[in-house]
């Protein structure tokens, strides 16, 4: 084993901010990072049966042993092997994306920060958080759309009175992930500059001198849905849940065909939405211990 000190850098979503491509992105390269150091995990692996990073390391309230097979350092040990460096990605770690049967959100991931200090008590050792944060009512569009592809169906204005952009708080997630014990820094971008901040973001990752053999994906995973899509939905389905519907609607009506994005916002809901996000951003960007990764002023 090397004689490194051990670092783990933990990749928490948010859902809906190209965590796929990010994912298939360091999956593609596992092996070569594994030859310089660095181990990674993601959704391939922790949602196997029994592969969840709480039953793995033994914190799932009211089972015994937090379900674990062996104890936290051995796990930790047999998913480092000879490597320095443990990488991340699973954003279900941090709560769902949509509440169950489409009920109303009060707080998006509000159990993350205790998962956090449950994971890095676990282990033993702090923990780098890596978090990507995205336009408010993109996010909601999305996360609706998500929705849909799960089955469940209801009409926009239902889902955005369950669902408010207040909802969409990212300083108060970032300000509850820096303030967890157990984590070490944490690293913010924004979504809408994924494409450009890609190299910073997998360096900080897997560490600058792995950086080079992890290239971006040559194309984006999980399109969207367009209008006439979610159009097809509501209308098939009727309120009923609908699996494999809006999986259809999305072949059928692709946004890369030229199908007009789905969109429930009008123009002013998103001014209103992104002079917020401008304010959140600000804030987060004045954070201690918070690195707000930015594209270079043109």
């Amino acid at each position: 084993m090397t004689s490194q000190p051990l670092s783990i850098a933990f990749h928490i979503g948010a859902h809906k901010t190209a965590t796929s491509h990010l994912q298939r992105s360091l999956l593609r390269a596992r092996d070569i990072l594994a030859v310089k150091g660095v181990r990674y995990y993601g959704p391939d692996y922790f949602r196997l049966p029994g592969h969840t990073i709480q039953a793995l390391f033994g914190f799932r309230p009211g089972v015994a042993n937090g379900g674990a097979l062996r104890p936290a350092s051995d796990q930790l040990a047999l998913l480092r092997k000879d490597g320095h460096r443990l990488v991340f990605s699973e954003e279900n770690f941090i709560g769902p994306l949509n509440q169950p049967y489409g009920r109303t959100m009060k707080r998006r991931y509000k159990a993350a920060d205790a998962r956090l200090q449950a994971l890095a008590r676990a282990i033993g050792q702090d923990v780098d958080v890596f978090l990507a944060v995205r336009r408010p009512t993109a996010f909601i569009n999305s996360a609706y759309c998500q929705m849909l592809l799960g089955g469940r169906v209801q009409p926009i204005a239902v889902y955005q009175r369950r669902n408010p952009l207040s909802t969409v708080d990212w300083v108060d997630l970032v300000s509850r992930v820096r303030a967890t014990p157990g984590v070490g820094g944490v690293t913010v971008w924004q979504y809408e500059d994924y494409g450009a901040l890609f190299p910073q973001i997998i360096a900080g990752l897997v560490g600058p001198e792995a950086a080079s053999v992890v290239p971006p994906r040559p194309r984006y995973i999980n399109r969207g849905l367009s209008e006439a899509a979610v159009t097809a939905v509501l209308d098939q389905a009727e309120g009923e849940i609908a699996e494999k519907l809006a999986h259809a609607a999305r072949q059928q009506f692709p946004v890369e065909d030229g199908h007009t994005p789905f969109d429930g916002f009008a123009a002013d809901e998103h001014a209103i939405g992104d002079a917020a996000y401008a304010r959140q951003l600000k804030t987060i960007a004045g954070l201690d211990r918070v690195r707000l990764l930015q594209t270079a002023p043109d």
